[in-house]
């Protein structure tokens, strides 16, 4: 264990303390983003200079995971945040990255506003950044908002003159209306539902263009999903072992007089154990991969170097997808082998690991990744980077 994931470990503990009373009632976790806030959770990437322990994707990814272990739902609204100071690092230096960095250094928390749930296609957007008499406009509707609910700043992908632009926003800059009415079955207080933008008044200086340099931030983002499931693999193995030492019923035709010594109940935790070791595994060999992609890019590589670096760490993401998915889904779903009808109850909510875990794993759906894997095998087709949504 590190010393950063040794130093969280209590904080991590107090915000899983009422995770199951919270998946019940959902009852959204602003204290709990809080209190990370005050334990400099939300600044552990940053550079020391600015405040931040300098922590690397291995050791954030790991943080990650363990708070997920507690409560996947507070891992998850954090995607934007993390993502969003990782692009800054790697920004070239400026007026604008010191700007950001200060304002993520006084404890700023950054949220999501880039997919919509409308009549755009693919590829395009209907949020707009226009010139009017008083200045610069921004007016739409985003969804999938994940964390924009606990959040400061806000990046809004927007539509200006047929170009794509990145406008960082405060969440409480008039005309900005963020809305609570994320309706999915798990990950239920992430935070993901709607944010509306109305004539909001935008500074020059707010704006950036898209920029046309190799990122890895399609991996990273995707590895916060990776990182949250691997954490709920753990809590189902957390939960397995809980239940087992605590019950005292049996049945008549078990292989045990007592369940912990029963020797099927025994294979089943053990099972459970394993998958999440793959996820594990899977984990860190991704990570690795984007840390590799990470240092190509502070070091100045190459261009050409750098490309191949994100282009590995792409393809190892994708393939731990692939591995963490379907090994936490199954450990969620045979975690009830180890009991019976007790089990299911609403008391003990174990059903939110399987909820919470499908939620995650439909994001950049993963049927579509064994297959762009198989192509780039067979026919060097190169892995996707990023990916977007919209009307077909």
């Amino acid at each position: 264990m590190s010393e950063l994931v040794a130093r969280f470990a209590s904080v991590f503990d107090e915000v899983g303390a009422d995770a199951v009373t919270r998946e019940r009632e959902r009852r959204l976790p602003y204290a709990e983003v809080e209190l990370l806030r005050e334990a400099g959770f939300t600044r552990v990437t940053l550079p020391v200079e600015f405040g931040g322990d300098g922590a690397g994707p291995a050791e954030l990814f790991e943080l990650l995971a363990e708070l997920a272990r507690r409560d996947p739902n507070v891992a998850q609204l954090f995607r934007s945040h993390f993502s969003f100071i990782d692009r800054t690092l790697h920004a070239p230096d400026s007026p604008t990255r010191t700007r950001r960095l200060a304002l993520l250094a006084d404890g700023a928390i950054h949220g999501n506003a880039t997919f919509e749930k409308g009549p755009a296609k693919v590829g395009s957007y209907d949020t707009r950044l226009v010139t009017d008499a008083e200045g610069l406009r921004l007016d739409g509707r985003k969804f999938y908002s994940t964390g924009t609910l606990f959040a400061d700043l806000v990046s809004v992908l927007a539509d200006r003159d047929g170009e794509f632009v990145s406008v960082l926003v405060r969440t409480d800059a008039a005309g900005v209306e963020r809305l609570d009415d994320w309706d999915g079955f798990g990950q239920r207080m992430t935070g993901s539902g709607t944010t509306v933008f109305e004539g909001v008044r935008v500074s020059a200086e707010d704006v950036l263009e898209r920029e046309d340099r190799p990122s890895h931030g399609g991996a990273f983002v995707q590895l916060v999903l990776l990182a949250t499931l691997t954490g709920i693999g753990r809590a189902v193995v957390d939960d397995a072992v809980r239940f087992v030492r605590a019950r005292t019923r049996s049945y008549s035709h078990a292989s045990a007089a007592t369940v912990r010594e029963d020797p099927i109940v025994q294979e089943t935790v053990g099972e459970l154990s394993a998958a999440s070791f793959a996820a594990d595994g899977a984990l860190a060999l991704a990570v690795a991969a984007l840390q590799a992609a990470s240092d190509a890019s502070r070091a100045g590589e190459p261009e050409e170097a750098l490309r191949a670096r994100i282009a590995t760490a792409d393809l190892a993401t994708t393939r731990a997808q692939l591995v963490i998915i379907p090994n936490v889904l199954r450990a969620a779903t045979e975690l009830f082998e180890v009991g019976g009808a007790s089990a299911v109850s609403t008391g003990l909510a174990l059903d939110r690991h399987w909820r919470n875990a499908r939620t995650v794993a439909s994001h950049n759906p993963a049927r579509y990744k064994a297959r762009i894997v198989g192509d780039h095998l067979v026919n060097d087709t190169p892995v996707v980077s990023w990916w977007t949504n919209g009307e077909a």
